[in-house]
């Protein structure tokens, strides 16, 4: 597809997503009890091939995308192979984009956290997991950082976070939020899985709602589709969570 600017233009008008989430890789090394990797298969294994990540890079500059990038979806960024050159990658496609890495910091070293940082990260948040031991790696390193390093960090201990019940596959997490509110995640949030399906939530671990595919069409074509606007539009109302099997039983109700 060839992206005009006048199709740019009003679709930033219309409003885009302001943050894309890549599952570069799909493994992780921790098995925690509020996450779904504990009880169920991925759907998706290996690793984000370079081109396609490229690929996904340039229909992003294409559309003059200057938000939020992250490198997961239910994994550790750490353990992938070509983090670094991602994150390069990011930073020469989107130059104003903000670089960011979620990660459970047990492999996050003092030698990685100086290479992430010169291959042009911008923003870390690490979650101190349960069960992760008096050894855990990224706690030395983070009271060692001077301050100015410190504010490149949000780091947070597990039991200080309020968990879902990840679209229903976690049924003993519950939250006190009403019930049938609206969900704005799918009106800034996009997920690119590391087969390149666009999901509208990154709670969809099963990617039931799959709206495209970026190898076989442009990610402005697929977040225009009316499969996709519909979608954001009934979220966005009221009780309409029931319109859909995995928002139905979902209490995630963060708004920001």
């Amino acid at each position: 597809m060839s992206v005009s600017n006048n199709d740019i233009l009003t679709s930033l008008e219309r409003g885009i997503f302001s943050e894309i989430e890549f599952e570069i890789n799909h493994n992780c090394n921790r098995a925690c009890g509020y996450c779904p990797n504990l009880k169920y298969e991925r759907m998706e294994k290996g690793e984000m091939a370079p081109e396609l990540f490229e690929k996904i890079m340039i229909q992003l500059r294409e559309i003059g995308f200057k938000g939020r990038v992250s490198y997961h979806f239910y994994n550790e960024p750490l353990l992938c192979n070509n983090l670094d050159k991602f994150i390069r990658m990011t930073g020469e496609y989107l130059p104003d984009s903000v670089s960011y890495l979620y990660s459970n910091g047990t492999l996050l070293t003092k030698k990685r956290f100086v290479q992430l940082t010169q291959a042009g990260l911008d923003k870390f948040h690490i979650t101190k997991h349960e069960n992760v031991g008096e050894n855990y790696v990224f706690e030395k390193v983070y009271n060692g950082l001077p301050q100015e390093l410190k504010k490149l960090v949000f780091y947070e201990d597990f039991k200080d976070v309020e968990y879902s019940n990840r679209g229903g596959l976690l049924p003993d997490i519950k939250n006190e939020w009403p019930e049938n509110l609206p969900c704005f995640i799918p009106l800034r949030l996009v997920t690119v899985t590391l087969k390149g399906n666009v999901l509208p939530c990154y709670e969809d671990f099963f990617q039931v709602l799959s709206m495209g595919n970026v190898n076989d069409e442009h990610i402005l074509d697929i977040w225009n589709s009316n499969k996709y606007r519909e979608f954001r539009e009934n979220l966005r109302q009221k009780g309409n969570r029931n319109k859909y099997d995995i928002c139905r039983n979902c209490n995630n109700f963060k708004i920001t």
